[in-house]
């Protein structure tokens, strides 16, 4: 039995067709179909490309908090007061992160806190008392990162509301007012004379001290460092308003715990409109005499001197001379 083997390329690809003799045509066996092997697939590996470039836009969203129904607060809750109504508000706002601390049915300094952290964060009036406005922003709330596409761990102050918000995983943590630099002018700090003004920026966590550190300001618990002499920490005082030497205030009852939510190298966004410099002063008491005694003395010895004194002596002794004179020319008795 003859066969004849002719290979035929085409286009890159090589096909071998078998040609049997008419002897084994007629031994019954037809082999005279064609056998065409597959060509390879090598060649789709250029759409690879362009496939991951699209995926790194998306950043996962925050989970916005569904509309819930809240009690009519009437003509207003506040500091002090009980009742069903004050434990579904702490309860609320627990939900949305705003810590009022011990969710129950008293309205204590925690609460008013937290409930003056929502007027801020919506610029309503800050009362510290749950109104008709307070209830309708819980009612529907949603949330305002002002940094979305950043780290998905940081932390924002905002100079304008007042406000320190906590983002972990890219969702809100922790909601809480702060008080910040007021832009006073102080003496007695690490460095000196300055204005306490909190400078906007972008910085990160890096020097944490538990428990109270004692400063040539004063004392403030749990501090966390994250620009100069600048921290975010505890102290018992913490207006609706800017107040600090340039430090972050928090309640003393989240100043807790917020540096266990917190790590160090994390990122802190300042923004909003710094205090300006101003001339009240809010550092030690020793300091402020001895400065104002030195630039009152200077000031006032070279303008008082040499105008009274020629003003004094050159008018009274012309005066009484030429008086004492005339009367001298009584020779008539």
């Amino acid at each position: 039995m003859t066969a004849v083997a002719l290979v035929v390329i085409v286009g890159g690809a090589t096909g071998t067709y078998a040609v049997v003799s008419n002897s084994q045509k007629a031994s019954g066996v037809d082999q005279a179909t064609p056998t065409v092997p597959l060509v390879s697939s090598t060649r789709r590996s250029t759409t690879t490309t362009t496939i991951p470039k699209t995926t790194t836009t998306t950043l996962p969203t925050v989970h916005q908090p569904k509309d819930q129904v809240l009690p009519d607060p009437g003509n207003g809750i506040g500091y002090g007061s009980r009742g069903p109504a004050v434990f579904i508000y702490e309860a609320r706002m627990k939900e949305l992160h705003f810590d009022p601390g011990h969710v129950d049915d008293y309205f204590d300094q925690a609460t008013e806190y937290a409930v003056t952290t929502v007027q801020k964060y919506f610029g309503l009036p800050r009362t510290g008392e749950i109104n008709t406005a307070v209830d309708l922003v819980l009612t529907h709330f949603r949330y305002t990162p002002h940094e979305p596409r950043s780290e998905p761990d940081r932390v924002e102050i905002d100079l304008d509301k007042q406000v320190l918000t906590l983002y972990t995983n890219w969702q809100p943590q922790l909601l809480t007012t702060t008080s910040t630099g007021s832009g006073a002018h102080f003496c007695g700090g690490v460095d000196g004379c300055q204005y306490a003004i909190t400078p906007t920026g972008h910085f990160h966590f890096y020097d944490l001290i538990k428990g109270w550190q004692k400063g040539k300001l004063g004392t403030m618990w749990n501090p966390y460092y994250f620009n100069g002499s600048d921290a975010v920490h505890g102290l018992d005082s913490v207006p609706n308003y800017p107040a600090s030497h340039g430090c972050a205030r928090i309640p003393m009852h989240i100043a807790d715990y917020f540096y266990t939510l917190v790590h160090q190298g994390e990122s802190v966004f300042v923004f909003g409109t710094p205090m300006r410099a101003g001339n009240e002063y809010v550092g030690p008491v020793k300091t402020p005499p001895t400065a104002a005694t030195t630039t009152t003395v200077k000031k006032t010895t070279p303008t008082t001197k040499p105008h009274a004194t020629p003003t004094t002596v050159k008018k009274p002794t012309p005066t009484t001379v030429k008086k004492q004179t005339t009367p001298t020319t009584t020779k008539h008795p």
